[in-house]
């Protein structure tokens, strides 16, 4: 079934390709756990049967998955794999994790494209707006980032049943190994699936964290990680404008990183050794 599927989607994008040649692709209804062919909607682009899709209709660019589900990691990771770029032309019915889900899936897995399901229903002042205006700000630098190991996306995981999974992550970026706290952020806090961000690595000893709700230290080989400064701050016409210097209780006296939850920020860090 999904050759024959796939086989009429190559008539169909061929044609188009020949008459208008942008890129094609095709979204993919996703399977519920325990669900066996014929309980869903059987023989569509998913992960077990790309290799089918790639092969019947060579003119997709690439396939590309509706995530409706709270496992938003799992399956985003699933459809970014070589020769597949992350576009997820639908998601949502989540809004508290959707906007930290739109950060990880650019931060992590250099998606291309992340559209929210009936975005005209959110409000520019709720968390989807703050986190879109904080990827709007960083749009020239994600670009630059993409694609070469200097930036990465956190979040906690969430299983299908809506179990948060709010382990400390641990990743080695440059020099340093960070430490993602998602908890702990705020004295009240809220649903910790809304945590999220992403991460670039500017230059040896500077990063940028951009999100809500994550707690970040720093850690190298050899020596000590201490913090020199802590910035604030926007991105205006691509120049950084910081604002406040955070220090003393905002930086646990130098010891972290942190931005509460509420709403989506951006922070630049800079770093020192010493033994």
């Amino acid at each position: 079934m999904a050759w024959h599927f796939a086989t009429y989607v190559e008539a169909v994008a061929n044609a188009g390709k020949r008459a208008y040649p942008l890129p094609m692709f095709v979204n993919a209804a996703l399977i519920r756990p325990g669900r066996q062919p014929g309980e869903y909607p059987s023989a569509g682009p998913l992960p077990h049967l790309f290799d089918v899709w790639r092969a019947a209709a060579p003119s997709l660019d690439f396939l590309a998955p509706d995530i409706y589900f709270p496992n938003f990691v799992e399956w985003a990771r699933a459809y970014a794999v070589p020769g597949n770029p992350l576009f997820i032309p639908e998601t949502g019915r989540a809004p508290d994790a959707t906007p930290a889900n739109g950060l990880y899936a650019i931060g992590e897995l250099d998606a291309i494209g992340f559209s929210p399901f009936a975005i005209e229903s959110y409000r520019p002042d709720d968390a989807l707006g703050s986190a879109y205006e904080v990827l709007r700000q960083l749009t020239p630098l994600v670009l630059e980032h993409q694609g070469d190991d200097s930036m990465i996306g956190v979040r906690p995981p969430v299983s299908f049943d809506g179990v948060v999974d709010d382990t400390p992550q641990s990743v080695r970026l440059g020099d340093y190994t960070l430490h993602v706290a998602f908890k702990g952020t705020s004295p009240e806090p809220g649903k910790i699936e809304a945590h999220g961000g992403l991460i670039m690595r500017l230059g040896a000893d500077e990063y940028l964290v951009a999100g809500q709700g994550l707690i970040v230290t720093f850690a190298t080989e050899g020596a000590t990680a201490g913090i020199e400064s802590i910035w604030e701050g926007t991105f205006v016409d691509g120049r950084w404008v910081p604002g406040r210097l955070l220090n003393g209780d905002e930086s646990h006296q130098g010891r972290h990183l942190r931005i509460p939850e509420g709403k989506f920020g951006i922070q630049r860090v800079r770093l020192y050794r010493y033994r």
